[in-house]
């Protein structure tokens, strides 16, 4: 399934909702749990029932493990099939895409992970103002990453404001995965299995920033953390979907023009391996964002170029869709 968070008007402000791509539109994950109960129980209890079992929450829509989303794919295939309108109560369940606001599929991750998996890319950027990084023994025991801000999601489609701290932004093309019920001390087939999905992660950075912290040996902090900087979307692809996650085509365009193209099979050490080494005495929670850092190539620093206000950014990723956000 591709799953998503989006945004409805209502007289209270905009509602977050969970959706299900179908043809035509979205599908409301929740409505469509209640109207597949109302077979069995009494609207008031159907709703009620559907909205523990599948609620609005992404998190805690994951967090409820493969049942539940077993139980959703069943209720959109029924609803799509049906037509059905709305539940018995009047919850709508079919929105079209142009109607809704999609937003972060993760808006409130409990943790974001973003590992370096491409020597590359590591490589080029030394080369470019960051004498400092290495790459880790590639049969070896650690996996580097640095904690990225959880308070700092950004949305498909938004334009991304510029800090007042800073001149130079760019952009990173990386894939996420998402941890689903989660677990401590996972073997990599536990990991595999505790990875709900995937996601199109940009990992938005200010390189003059973060060229001058990283100088001391800590970061990056303000480098990559301002309000919007870690975009993720439109899309949660359910890792059954997804298939093999290292076998597939990255890119970015800009202004409509690829730029460069890459594809996941240069990973290192895969999402499997990157989960089981975070896990390492440390409980991963449902919603918990790993990143596999920056392709060669895949941002604005390895190109060469600049991007300026106005500027349109679109990341792809095969089986994940697309991306995109306007530099402000």
């Amino acid at each position: 399934m591709k799953l998503c968070t989006f945004a409805v008007p209502t007289s209270l402000g905009p509602q977050t909702r969970i959706g299900v791509a179908a043809a035509g539109g979205i599908v409301d994950a929740t409505s469509a749990v209640i109207t597949h109960l109302e077979r069995t129980y009494s609207p008031e209890g159907a709703a009620r029932i559907g909205h523990a079992r599948a609620p609005t929450d992404m998190i805690a829509l994951i967090g409820n493990g493969g049942d539940t989303l077993d139980l959703v794919g069943e209720s959109v295939e029924a609803v799509s099939a049906s037509g059905q309108a709305q539940t018995a109560m009047g919850e709508k369940t079919f929105y079209q895409v142009g109607d809704v606001e999609l937003r972060a599929p993760i808006l409130t991750p409990p943790g974001i992970s973003c590992f370096i998996t491409w020597p590359a890319h590591i490589e080029d950027s030394r080369e470019k103002g960051f004498a400092m990084l290495n790459f880790p023994e590639k049969d070896g025991d650690l996996r580097a990453y640095y904690k990225g801000h959880t308070g700092s999601i950004g949305h498909p489609g938004q334009t991304i404001p510029m800090p007042p701290y800073a001149t130079d932004m760019d952009i990173e093309c990386e894939m996420a995965a998402v941890i689903g019920v989660g677990g401590k001390d996972l073997s990599r087939e536990q990991a595999k299995q505790a990875i709900v999905g995937y996601t199109i992660f940009n990992d938005v950075s200010y390189r003059e920033i973060q060229a001058r912290e990283m100088a001391f040996g800590l970061g990056p902090t303000k480098g990559k953390d301002a309000d919007f900087s870690n975009v993720m979307g439109p899309w949660l692809v359910t890792a059954d979907e997804v298939g093999d996650p290292q076998k597939l085509r990255m890119s970015i365009d800009i202004n409509g023009e690829e730029k460069s193209s890459y594809n996941t099979s240069g990973m290192v050490w895969g999402f499997d391996d990157l989960a089981s080494y975070l896990s390492r005495g440390q409980t991963l929670r449902p919603g918990h964002v790993l990143t596999s850092g920056n392709y060669p190539g895949g941002s604005a620093l390895d190109l060469g170029i600049k991007l300026g206000s106005g500027d349109k950014v679109t990341l792809k990723i095969e089986k994940l869709g697309a991306q995109s956000n306007t530099i402000g």
